[in-house]
């Protein structure tokens, strides 16, 4: 019996070559965590809503941002009991691997959920699709 909590694996959409191409730059930069690049893009493909490949890995994208930020400042209170900073450089570690991760699938073309967060990009951003 599957558990209740945990959604299950997102279907990755089929996209036509075109619009792969086409939004590939989009979905590029939304991994970007340098100066806040990546949450930026990312909100501007959701509100736009124009490249269907590119709202799909801005969705991946914020999700890993806010689950990045949300695992960060549940680091802070353990700063107390000297397991803080270890934990949160593990976090950060994690996290620039999953971007990496996520470059390499926008820039390869393809529409594979990221490990761990990727399948609540569906659950919270499930509603989001191209206009």
């Amino acid at each position: 019996m599957p558990d209740p909590t945990i959604p299950p694996a997102p279907v990755a959409p089929q996209l036509s070559q075109q619009e792969i191409d086409g939004g590939k730059t989009m979905a590029i930069l939304a991994y970007i965590p340098i100066a806040l690049v990546g949450l930026i893009v990312s909100i501007v493909c959701i509100s736009n809503k124009n490249n269907a490949y590119s709202l799909y890995h801005s969705k991946q994208a914020l999700t890993l941002y806010i689950c990045w930020v949300g695992a960060a400042v549940c680091c802070v209170p353990l700063f107390l009991i000297c397991i803080g900073l270890p934990l949160l450089i593990a976090v950060q570690i994690t996290a620039l691997v999953f971007c990496i991760l996520g470059i390499v699938n926008a820039s390869s073309g393809k529409c594979k959920p990221l490990p761990l967060v990727g399948r609540f990009a569906d659950k919270w951003f499930g509603k989001v699709q191209k206009a």
